[in-house]
């Protein structure tokens, strides 16, 4: 696979320097030999080549620029490609930076800037285009300042497929709109809120929302409200709201209007008596609020102290403030007397008290625990200091706080968030951990109230939805590469995180047709392969794909049909037995001994086998290859080596030609040279000829020297591996890489071929 570096040669570009990067390619400053001229050469990361759905969203974004013509639009030169292997596009270099060096100077700049912005896009929209990734990257500035809208990478058409997969979420999480958060349909109307975002940004110097993590400034979007300007800045804050309106409804309904509106902005006298009576009245409220809580406080704490212990209770007011600070709020200077005191409290205390009204100080120092333990990943361990403790404790209570609720959502989302991650790592082991958690979180919150649960399940959605998504990519994953165990326990994942539900079913239901291990494959020419996945039955091999492999080694009849057909010169082969003379006739239909239709053709050449493997590609419209080096490997792992002395063709007490300097092993195994392919037993896998026989070549060329080169110009390589014992195999032959030389032939080397399923797909 190509390797972008700055050495990369594209015909008719010099590459000078790498200017950015992003996801899916690298941008360079290249120079177009044709023109004279410097440009902007964007080239497709090679590692996501291979990707159907990558590949065709980046020929997308070329077609889509290629048709918008317009001042406000980064225009298009060419699109290309290397070799199939590697796209690019060239596009004009712009080199007088984007957005996000602008520092807000005045309302007239910022209006002209936001007007050029809201011109481009309309103009985009009337073709069909919503860009979908606005953000202050993707705004350029061409030489006269003005502005230019780049990157429509994951730009949608109306009139083009989509390329993502349901539920995938595209765009860049500060200027996201909710519904593209959600995956939910995206218009033109979730470029007005990604504009908007940005004209927040470019006002206040921050963005709208702000978090640690993706996942929270994913859920403000959803649920925040929009945070409001600074005084000065007022006057902005109707632009600014209707722009950022979570429904798309009430947000600006083009482009135009947006425009218009940011062009119409005025500072006068009005505003600034709107934002005096706003002010006021917030004092006004702040203040009544403040006495509120006072007094209800004052009421709740005289309730508390008050309290008197009812008939049965096994502990005391004193106690039972103890047991708050101990078990719910992590106290670390509890004595051993009160630790033993604390244990005291049973079930039947927690029904005697369980409507008792806890105080607002309680509540909030409580909740303010939880919020504590969610930042510090304590959501359900340690067992006296945790989050979800806590917040049920006083949903207990309290069954409608807002605050406990939403942190019950933080706990939940947290959580997914965790097994998300581990299922984009592919480790089950911490998935089913995570997974757990989510269950108890689920029954720990259904036990306290059943209400609770549907408003936990709706809270979560997003990042249910987004685990799920997750799920789903690595099942398509393992069906791809044949990998039944990683599919099945993705799956289960599934059932085990939302039971009662179609959707493992549905998954279950989509994994039945997967080709299966020892799965025969005929092919046109009647060519038996046998299916080997990552793994057979609990044993696990060195690859994570699978493979279908010819049940045999090429046999005598089948590379006799390849030589009829194509005239292939029959090729002077050597023996490790016999002179290896010049005048020797030995060739792959005259090896020195009987040659039978079912045997494996030997006497055949690393490159005869390679053009065997293309000419039977085309005739079944497959894909046939040598096998790698780890493939065999793998093959040899997931097979079980014979024990049993002639169970397999080597070189035993029935070995001809004796004396010899082979250690020749104890048994008779019945044939003195290469053996029909069905004279011994199938291996576990369904396959013969694996461990004896005949060795087989393997995909490798070692390249020639310099004064090789020279002198064997036709040669393709210096050696070529082959691998395996055949029936010259004795005690001492254990089977390892052997390197022949270019273009010669054994009696001893065969080969047998890989069927690659996955450039079949």
């Amino acid at each position: 696979m190509t390797k972008i570096d700055h050495k990369i040669n594209i015909p008719g570009y010099r590459i000078i320097r790498k200017i950015g990067e992003g996801g899916m390619s690298v941008v360079y400053l290249a120079f177009q030999e044709s023109l004279k001229r410097e440009v902007a050469l964007k080239i497709m990361r090679p590692i996501v080549s291979d990707e159907e759905n990558v590949v065709r969203r980046f020929e997308q974004e070329a077609e889509i620029i290629a048709k918008l013509y317009h001042p406000n639009i980064v225009n298009i030169y060419e699109v290309g490609h290397i070799n199939d292997d590697v796209l690019f596009y060239s596009m004009p270099y712009l080199q007088h930076g984007d957005l996000t060096s602008v520092a807000y100077q005045n309302d007239d700049e910022l209006k002209q800037m936001i007007a050029g912005i809201c011109d481009g896009l309309a103009f985009a929209h009337t073709q069909g285009i919503v860009h979908r990734d606005i953000k202050p990257e993707n705004i350029l500035f061409d030489q006269f300042g003005n502005v230019q809208i780049a990157d429509f990478g994951i730009a949608l058409s109306t009139g083009k497929r989509r390329f993502t997969k349901d539920r995938k979420i595209l765009g860049s999480i500060y200027y996201m709109s909710p519904e593209q958060a959600q995956s939910k349909h995206i218009d033109k109307r979730s470029d007005v809120y990604g504009l908007g975002a940005i004209l927040f940004e470019l006002l206040t110097g921050d963005p709208v929302f702000d978090a640690e993590d993706d996942l929270s400034i994913m859920m403000a979007h959803l649920s925040e409200p929009i945070p409001q300007l600074p005084h000065e800045l007022s006057h902005w804050q109707p632009v600014i709201d209707q722009c950022l309106a979570k429904s798309p409804n009430q947000r600006f309904q083009n482009m135009e209007s947006l425009k218009q509106a940011v062009l119409g902005i005025k500072v006068g006298a009005m505003t600034r008596k709107k934002s005096f009576y706003r002010l006021s009245a917030t004092l006004l409220f702040s203040a009544f609020l403040v006495m509120f809580l006072y007094m209800f406080m004052q009421k709740d704490r005289t309730a508390v102290d008050q309290l008197t212990p009812q008939k049965g209770q096994k502990t005391t007011q004193q106690e039972f403030k103890k047991e708050i600070d101990e078990r719910y709020l992590g106290s670390e200077n509890i004595s051993p007397e009160d630790q033993q005191a604390a244990g005291l409290i049973e079930e039947n205390w927690v029904e005697q008290n369980i409507k008792r009204t806890m105080s607002h100080e309680e509540v909030v120092k409580l909740l303010a625990q939880a919020e504590q333990n969610i930042a510090n990943k304590q959501l359900t361990t340690p067992i006296k200091n945790n989050a979800l403790d806590q917040i049920l404790f006083v949903l207990t209570h309290e069954p409608n706080n807002p605050s406990a609720l939403n942190l019950l959502s933080e706990v939940m989302a947290g959580y997914y968030d965790l097994l998300n991650q581990a299922v984009l790592k592919s480790d089950l082991q911490q998935a089913n951990q995570f997974a757990d958690s989510v269950i108890e979180v689920r029954n720990r919150t259904l036990q306290v109230n059943q209400s609770l649960l549907a408003q936990l399940e709706q809270n979560t959605d997003l990042e249910r939805s987004l685990m799920i998504s997750a799920v789903v990519d690595k099942i398509g994953v393992a069906k791809q590469a044949l990998d039944h165990q990683h599919a099945e326990e993705f799956i289960a994942l599934i059932g085990k995180v939302i039971p009662g539900q179609r959707l493992a079913d549905e998954l279950q239901d989509s994994i039945s047709t997967m080709l299966k291990s020892g799965q025969i494959l005929t092919d046109s020419q009647g060519i038996k392969t046998v299916v080997v996945t990552p793994q057979y039955k609990s044993k696990k091999g060195l690859l994570n794909y699978g493979l279908a492999v010819t049940q045999s080694e090429v046999t005598f009849i089948q590379y006799e049909a390849f030589v009829k057909a194509t005239g292939r010169e029959k090729k002077r082969c050597k023996s490790k037995l016999k002179a290896n003379l010049i005048f020797s006739q030995r060739n792959y239909a005259k090896p020195g001994f009987k040659v039978d239709g079912a045997m494996p053709v030997v006497c055949v050449t690393w490159h005869d086998a390679n053009q065997y493997a293309t000419w039977l590609s085309q005739k079944t419209g497959l894909s046939y290859r040598l096998p790698t080096l780890n493939e065999w490997r793998h093959i040899d792992k997931l097979s079980v080596r014979p024990k049993a002395c002639g169970a397999a063709n080597l070189a035993g007490s029935e070995f001809p030609d004796k004396p010899t300097k082979v250690k020749l092993l104890s048994c008779d195994d019945g044939s003195p040279h290469v053996a029909s392919t069905r004279r011994y037993r199938k291996d576990v896998l369904g396959l013969t000829g694996l461990h004896g026989n005949v060795s087989e070549w393997l995909a490798g060329c070692e390249k020639l020297g310099k004064i090789k080169a020279i002198f064997n110009p036709d040669d393709l390589c210096d050696n070529n591996p082959a691998i395996g014992r055949s029936w010259l195999s004795g005690i001492d032959d254990s089977g390892l890489v052997q390197q022949v030389k270019f273009d010669q032939a054994w009696t001893h080397i065969g080969f047998r071929l890989i069927r690659d399923l996955r450039r079949e797909n």
